[in-house]
């Protein structure tokens, strides 16, 4: 099929815009055949991937966009990895998923939009990028493929990758499907670092995070490459200390600033707000892992993250709370705090998040280009800087601040402090100490990424969460260890038997939610 007819809708899309924008001018553009352009025309303007592009940005995390709802992100992140994560507890009347009884019709949503959103708009970009000789963006789209597909990866586990839109949709294990991300990330970068030094722009009219700056997007290539690489050394030391060092080696670097973080444009507000405010009134609260940690820190950006409840404080709820008690947690009890979701931002990957990268690979003595503690201290003081958070240097300094006791505020669901990991660093203290402290600081300063603060959970197994109320696996979810995978949605059990087979396979033969991915390699003894 021809491109340039694939895309006369686009066209048409573009032109009307055009008109609506500026009523009183470019009438002498209206005589112009939109769908007889040459693909020359096309090429240059960026009308032929443009919009396709905005499909690729739109599916690294999905929110309202005019093909998806906000409660398409409540089923995929909020009802899932946002529990999971301790950041909110839903409060909803039906179903256990925050006591691990993971629901099929909420976390296959992962697999049956985002994993279909994103691979099949990378494959229509593709095949039109070589079409048209547009390398460049291609390269792009690779970036942006694996920066939505590792997430749908570190869900489930082997997903077909290499075997995706075959009529037999094989899984690959994970170990290579991380392969794969390496390859595509080297071959993007390499060509995105030429278009960088050229000063050249990718699309501008369209990219809706960094405006067609080439330099940035390698940045952002970089970091998102840095995090990959952290997220398997555990499993594959060599090839994580590899990858790390070789983002750090760009001529270009990683995120250093949050002038460069990646958050998408337009957006008029997070999907938490949505869920928290006008559905059933407040289907999600703070979670209680939250609340312990910003209180018994007496964090600055406690308030905003969270809403006062009504007497002033932060109340968090704790996941798997009973179902008769939880119309007592809504925004009509005033007794518990609602995320503060105004403020909110569709960020997938900021500077702190890159310094706490940095300060781990430096701790085990990898070239980050700085020590550990420079690199700790960096990521809060740039989390702080993120919020507008006053008080950073006073907070790093503090030697006797820990996690509070969790004291529900509405029933006896009260739980001991999880742990008395405290702010400052302390560089006579173990390794092992450092490290948490270093995966509380980072889940704190990743707030409100949920995927990203779920994979790292789970991989470091800091910060030390408050347990569900109950739990309802039925034995199948470790209560201390949490879950630790999602199992595929039932339909690929008929309707791609083979592909089902193959991944639970590489899974060991398991498909649960205890099984632990090829990455989660860290023991539990620690």
């Amino acid at each position: 099929m021809n491109i340039k007819n694939i895309f006369k809708g686009i066209a048409l899309v573009a032109l009307s815009t055009a008109v609506l924008a500026g009523c009183t001018k470019g009438f002498e553009n209206l005589n112009k055949d939109v769908f007889g352009v040459s693909d020359e025309q096309m090429a240059q303007d960026g009308l032929a991937l443009g919009g396709m592009l905005q499909q690729l940005e739109r599916s690294v995390i999905i929110f309202r966009d005019g093909t998806y709802l906000d409660s398409d992100y409540q089923i995929m992140y909020n009802l899932c990895a946002e529990t999971w994560c301790g950041y909110m507890a839903p409060t909803l009347s039906d179903g256990h998923n925050a006591g691990w009884d993971v629901t099929d019709g909420w976390h296959r949503r992962m697999f049956t939009v985002k994993y279909e959103y994103g691979m099949g708009g990378y494959k229509d970009f593709e095949q039109a990028a070589l079409e048209l000789g547009m390398e460049n963006e291609l390269a792009l789209a690779k970036v942006l493929k694996v920066a939505t597909m590792h997430q749908v990866a570190d869900y489930y586990g082997p997903i077909a990758y290499s075997h995706y839109g075959e009529l037999t949709n094989l899984y690959d294990p994970l170990d290579q499907v991380y392969t794969q991300f390496f390859q595509e990330l080297d071959s993007a970068i390499e060509t995105l670092e030429k278009v960088a030094a050229s000063g050249a722009k990718l699309l501008e009219d369209y990219d809706l995070v960094y405006n067609g700056d080439a330099t940035k997007w390698v940045e952002f290539a970089n970091s998102l490459r840095l995090r990959l690489a952290m997220r398997v050394r555990f499993a594959d030391a060599e090839l994580a200390r590899t990858e790390a060092e070789k983002s750090l080696a760009s001529p270009f670097g990683v995120i250093e600033s949050n002038n460069d973080n990646a958050v998408m444009s337009g957006v008029d507000h997070h999907p938490i707000y949505e869920i928290n405010v006008n559905f059933n009134d407040a289907d999600t609260q703070v979670g209680a892992s939250l609340d312990v940690y910003l209180n018994g820190y007496n964090d600055p950006r406690k308030f905003l993250y969270a809403k006062p409840a009504g007497d002033g404080n932060l109340h968090g709820v704790r996941p798997a709370v009973a179902p008769s008690a939880w119309t007592n947690y809504k925004n009509t009890a005033a007794k518990v705090s609602a995320p503060n979701a105004s403020l909110y931002k569709i960020c997938w990957l900021n500077a702190a998040e890159v310094a706490f990268l940095r300060a781990e690979g430096a701790l085990i003595g990898w070239n980050m280009g700085g020590s550990a503690k420079d690199f700790y201290e960096q990521g809060i003081k740039l989390s702080f800087e993120e919020w507008g958070a006053e008080g950073a240097n006073n907070y790093l300094a503090n030697t006797t601040a820990k996690p509070a006791e969790f004291r529900d505020n509405v029933s006896r669901n009260h739980t001991a402090a999880p742990s008395s990991v405290t702010i400052a660093w302390n560089e006579s203290a173990s390794l092992e100490t450092k490290l948490e402290k270093i995966g509380t600081q980072k889940w704190l300063a990743l707030f409100p990424n949920s995927c990203e603060a779920w994979a790292e959970y789970r991989r470091l197994h800091y910060p030390v969460l408050v347990a569900p109320v109950t739990n309802f696996s039925n034995g199948i979810v470790n209560t201390d260890q949490g879950i630790r995978r999602v199992p595929y949605p039932v339909s690929e059990q008929t309707d791609n038997a083979a592909g089902y087979a193959s991944g639970v396979s590489a899974l060991g033969g398991n498909d649960n939610a205890g099984v632990r991915l090829w990455w989660d390699q860290k023991p539990f003894n620690n």
